[in-house]
């Protein structure tokens, strides 16, 4: 399917800056995003077609509203002479253009939920920004408790949110090797590159990860739980002692099943996720290690925070980093 623009604007003055920055500001309010992520997106966007104009002699930006208008994406793209070395364009408040605003690619790359860059020398530049606006608190309600061994002040626990397209979500808790400062900063690296990569299928995303810590020094790996939410279909993928459980609609509840091992020590990741459909909604937990295997009953009906603080207050062990996550998800 080919998907149509709301709003093409030329980019060959100042002005017509202006006239993007407007629209893309008009797109956002009418799509009932916030004011601080609408001018997050008129902010990154400015930047961008500014640079069209200055860097690219000229270009034009497209406007589109995607997924029932929970996604704005907006593509500026120029004829000029391309740019000569991204990283070094990426860098942080580089710029040629003394009245440039100095954020820089990255600093626009931050303001947005997506960006991408394609630039062919001598044959221009493309830029491609995404905003997703965030889900209701009708269609998905969180809970989180995280916390470090009493013994230390770093947490080796990482838990993943990213929501996305405006109607989805990945979630996943990631459990570094012991406890401590060490296992606090290989868990965060490990959360970074879930988080760059969140498209990604479960377990093209979870063999990446197993390469990345293969190439690490660590001596003892990680263990890692990912789910996948999206509007009707729920997917779960995990290795080692985290573990996760599933409410289905009206159904029983479900312990997920994990491979067993450790990221970075496991000589393949198992390609064969557990995947689920469901009509109306779905409520996942994941824990790490530091909460003991849970049994029903579960007090599944209230909010989901307070689903979070009963089990964790149930379910701790008295030693180690403690995660618990929760999404309740309607469609």
């Amino acid at each position: 399917m080919v998907e149509t623009a709301q709003h093409i604007i030329l980019l060959e003055k100042e002005h017509d800056v202006s006239v993007t920055t407007q629209a893309i500001r008009e797109t956002c309010i009418s799509n009932r995003f916030d004011k601080v992520d609408t001018e997050q997106m008129v902010l990154a966007c400015s930047e961008i077609a500014h640079n069209a104009i200055r860097h690219g002699k000229g270009g034009r930006a497209e406007i589109f509203e995607l997924n029932s208008g929970k996604m704005i994406r907006v593509i500026i793209s120029d004829s000029g002479p391309g740019i000569q070395n991204i990283e070094l364009a990426s860098r942080e408040g580089y710029t040629t253009v003394k009245t440039s605003l100095g954020l820089g690619l990255i600093g626009a790359q931050r303001l947005v939920d997506n960006f991408t860059i394609k630039s062919v020398i001598e044959q221009g530049t493309t830029v491609v920004l995404e905003k997703y606006r965030p889900l209701h608190k009708d269609t998905v309600d969180y809970g989180l408790v995280s916390i470090p061994d009493n013994n230390y002040n770093y947490n080796g626990d990482q838990y993943v949110l990213k929501e996305y397209d405006g109607d989805s979500i990945l979630m996943g808790v990631i459990d570094g090797p012991g406890q401590g400062y060490d296992a606090h900063s290989i868990a965060q690296t490990c959360k970074q590159f879930v988080e760059n990569n969140y498209r990604k299928p479960l377990p093209e995303l979870l063999t990446a990860l197993n390469t990345l810590m293969k190439e690490s020094n660590d001596e003892v790996g990680i263990t890692c739980s990912l789910a996948r939410i999206t509007p009707g279909k729920f997917s779960y993928l995990g290795l080692g002692d985290t573990h996760a459980y599933l409410f289905i609609d009206d159904k029983p509840i479900q312990h997920l099943t994990n491979q067993q091992g450790r990221i970075g020590y496991v000589r393949n990741v198992k390609t064969n996720k557990t995947e689920h459909s469901f009509n109306a909604k779905l409520t996942v937990i994941i824990c790490s290690d530091g909460i003991k295997s849970m049994s029903e009953p579960f007090p599944e009906s209230i909010y989901a925070q307070d689903f979070a603080n009963v089990l964790f207050d149930q379910y701790q062990r008295p030693n180690g980093d403690a995660t618990v996550i929760i999404a309740k998800y309607k469609i």
